[in-house]
């Protein structure tokens, strides 16, 4: 049986709105979005549509490609940036399929290797600096009103808008960065498909497909093509994609065969690659490093940060393992080949190799888990592998998408805790004990932390980022953050898209409430 998608096809809309959260990233970083479609009039429109949104590099090339869909205004849209990016300017270029016009947002992406060389990158040129958003006039018919921990806005002569905010310190994060629109440079000489071949036609059989880079699981029967058509081709992303096939008491039938169009054949006009270096952008590339070790681990909501400690409803993880419980193990290796569901220890070399399997679905994820080990983070075991039994407590395994977004980027391939008997010494005691402090993240990894001290900064650049809310007379909207601790000047930043396609922006410093930048 051979299932073959071929791309939706899209109507109604006609262009793509775009708001990007920063203008400087580095490698590895999660970038927030703000996606809507307009008409031909430059008007939202409310109907989704399906938008491919391309990080092109400054030669013109596709690096990687995301699908979002339109309607899903209250869902988090965000890019994820490959880890291997080098220094450069990249452009974000949305367009519809079939649309003669792309909207493109030219960001600045800086490798790692920044944080541990003492060269200056040779594409990096130290008197340009990033732009800086100026507001435009405010609407009078607009309310708004900003304090130290929210933001309201109210109207009411307005029918219809689309509001974003962002609160932050631009001494330490980039201005959002507007999109412009463009007559479109890709060419449609071949459009997209998915093309699907599982190993039995049992029409009462269903299929298990995982797109890796949005760290979903989309199952269907196999009688309902129009569902997998249309979702599919929602989901499609730039990573690998795995299916399988389970009859309908749930037993595996086998693999189903993959085949996507090669979206890397998309090429778009080149651009210049000198990206700025000036003092502010050397301050925040400096906070991003200092950033890294909580964002990309411990880290668990772009848009609303809540301190550890204040969390009421903390994800449990999806199996919880009790050394006492099992008898005639002799070490951790043995009990992950043994006990542990959704898991397989295989030899590489001279280590062994954890992997774990997505609570939901039978197939593997391609790396390892991220591994806490008392609490300290590690990607390899080693030789703690073959710890004492006897001297486990217990493994907790985050294996479910839910679970695993607690950990952020580095849990997209699960998550595995082994805590140890508290009368055995900890082999990663000395590390744990190196770690810096951060009010309402030590916690994660220090379990004996006894006290904290309210003020200690918790070096957050980004207060909020929200967007895809509505406003009409009837629906006000009002968001709150959590302030603060670093002692430096934070702006409310705001666009607001009204229904006749005319937007507004501002700014406003939160200590000074009074007036308009």
């Amino acid at each position: 049986m051979l299932i073959t998608i071929a791309a939706l096809g899209q109507s109604a809309s006609f262009q793509v709105r775009m708001l990007v959260s920063s203008s400087v990233y580095v490698s590895g970083d999660l970038v927030a979005l703000q996606l809507q479609t307009l008409d031909s009039e430059g008007r939202p429109t409310l109907e989704g549509s399906l938008i491919n949104l391309y990080l092109v590099d400054h030669s013109g090339s596709t690096v990687a490609i995301e699908r979002f869909n339109s309607a899903k205004q209250d869902a988090d849209q965000a890019f994820l940036l490959p880890e291997e990016l080098t220094t450069g300017n990249y452009k974000l270029i949305a367009q519809i399929q079939g649309s003669k016009f792309q909207t493109e947002a030219l960001i600045h992406v800086y490798s790692p290797t920044i944080f541990s060389s003492t060269a200056l990158p040779e594409n990096a040129n130290p008197e340009l600096g990033v732009e800086v958003v100026n507001a435009s006039p405010m609407d009078e018919n607009i309310e708004w009103k900003v304090d130290e921990d929210s933001f309201s806005i109210s109207t009411e002569t307005l029918d219809f808008g689309v509001l974003t905010v962002k609160v932050f310190d631009p001494l330490l994060e980039g201005y959002p960065v507007s999109g412009v629109v463009k007559k479109s440079e890709l060419a449609e000489a071949e459009k997209e498909s998915f093309q699907l071949i599982p190993p039995s036609k049992d029409p009462n059989s269903r299929i298990s497909v995982f797109f890796l880079d949005q760290g979903m699981v989309e199952e269907y029967n196999m009688r309902d093509s129009a569902s997998i058509e249309e979702k599919l081709m929602q989901h499609q992303g730039s990573s690998a994609v795995w299916a399988y096939q389970f009859d309908n008491l749930g037993e595996t039938i086998g693999e189903v065969t993959v085949n996507i169009s090669d979206w890397k054949n998309k090429k778009f006009s080149s651009f210049d690659n000198t990206v700025p270096f000036d003092d502010v952008v050397v301050n925040i590339l400096d906070h991003k490093r200092k950033r890294k070790y909580i964002d990309q681990i411990y880290r668990t909501d772009f848009d609303n940060y809540e301190p550890f400690w204040q969390k009421s409803d903390q994800v449990a993880p999806d199996q919880v393992y009790l050394s006492d419980d099992y008898q005639g193990i002799a070490t951790l290796r043995e009990a992950f080949s043994g006990i542990v569901s959704k898991a397989s220890v295989k030899r590489n070399k001279d280590s062994y190799e954890l992997i774990l399997s997505p609570a939901n679905a039978g197939f593997r994820y391609e790396k390892g888990p991220l591994i806490l080990f008392n609490g300290s983070p590690i990607f390899q075991f080693g030789d703690l592998i073959e710890t004492p039994w006897h001297q486990v407590y217990s493994i907790s395994v985050y294996n479910s998408f839910q679970s695993q977004n607690r950990f952020g980027i580095l849990g997209r391939f699960g998550v595995v805790s082994i805590e140890m008997k508290p009368e055995f010494d900890d082999p990663l005691g000395a590390k744990k004990a190196a770690y810096p402090f951060y009010l309402g993240i030590n916690d994660l990894v220090q379990i004996n932390s006894e006290e904290f001290d309210p003020t200690t900064p918790d070096l957050r650049p980004v207060l909020l980022w929200i967007s895809g809310l509505t406003i009409t007379p009837e629906n006000s909207q009002t968001v709150e953050w959590e302030a603060s601790d670093v002692q430096t000047k934070h702006v409310v930043w705001a666009d607001l898209l009204r229904k006749d396609g005319k937007s507004i922006q501002w700014t406003q410093t939160l200590t000074d409430q009074s007036s308009q930048e």
